[in-house]
């Protein structure tokens, strides 16, 4: 005999993959975001963010060979990106973020990346509401 198991609303989530956030993977989706006016600057980072009608918040990340020779390097700011994403993902429902690394940062740095990303999370909301509330339509923000 089969039991239905309900499943918990706490947010939603990406059925594909079953994560609560998912990924931008053509160029046409971060075309989309960089023709957006909503965009945070740091030391370690420059954030993107559009207005999206996606139910999970979706994240690219660039990180070119300029900003960190080594693979290694840059695959490690890639990770800890997506881990602060994934952190913050339920203040960033309804937004595609783009996250260019402007500047190399090893473990040494990581509490002030931490610090700086949350400002970004911030800011980016902001944006988000300024979308939502001008009567400009959502795929124009």
């Amino acid at each position: 005999m089969r039991v239905a198991h309900a499943v918990a609303a706490v947010s939603p989530f990406d059925v594909s993959t079953g994560r609560r956030w998912s990924k931008l993977s053509t160029p046409s989706e971060f075309d989309a975001v960089f023709q957006g006016r909503c965009a945070s600057h740091g030391d370690f980072a420059r954030v993107l963010a559009k207005a999206s009608s996606h139910p999970v918040p979706r994240l690219g990340i660039t990180v070119s060979r300029k900003v960190c020779k080594t693979a290694v390097g840059r695959n490690y700011m890639k990770r800890v990106s997506r881990e602060l994403f994934r952190l913050h993902c339920p203040q960033l429902q309804g937004l595609d973020v783009v996250v260019l690394m402007r500047r190399m940062f090893g473990t040494q740095d990581f509490q002030r990346f931490r610090e700086e990303f949350a400002k970004h999370v911030q800011r980016v909301q902001k944006c988000r509401n300024a979308c939502v509330s001008s009567s400009v339509p959502t795929s124009t923000c």
